[in-house]
């Protein structure tokens, strides 16, 4: 049985919990360190930008399969042309492929760090 204590602590350490997502469909998995991959989206404030941060980057293939890799990543570069945020891998992806998991951008919070764990516990 779950008591409110522990529910509690749970709910505290999903909400200060912070982990870049990026969502990258048919593109290159980062799998080593100082891969690079980029987004649409800022996630870090101005104070923040060096600041290095968990990392979910989910590939959804043509197929409907997803392929998750979990990494510290570090912003590097705006690239205005594209609109895109550069970003790079500081230490060695694990990488979980056609994982059963249907994690997205649009996921919760809960779903997200539920599949970083799933990538942590058995991704290579």
């Amino acid at each position: 049985m779950i008591n409110s204590i522990e529910i509690k602590e749970e709910n505290s350490l999903l909400k200060h919990s912070k982990i870049r997502v990026i969502q990258g469909n048919n593109s290159d998995l980062p799998n080593q360190i100082n891969s690079a991959c980029w987004s649409g989206l800022k996630s870090f404030s101005e104070k923040e930008k060096s600041t290095t941060r968990k990392t979910l980057f989910i590939r959804r293939n043509k197929n409907g399969t997803r392929d998750l890799s979990v990494f510290d990543s570090i912003f590097v570069d705006y690239l205005k042309k594209e609109k895109m945020y550069l970003f790079k891998a500081i230490n060695k992806p694990k990488v979980l492929l056609d994982a059963p998991s249907k994690v997205h951008l649009m996921s919760s919070k809960r779903e997200k760090l539920d599949a970083v764990k799933l990538v942590e516990d058995k991704g290579l």
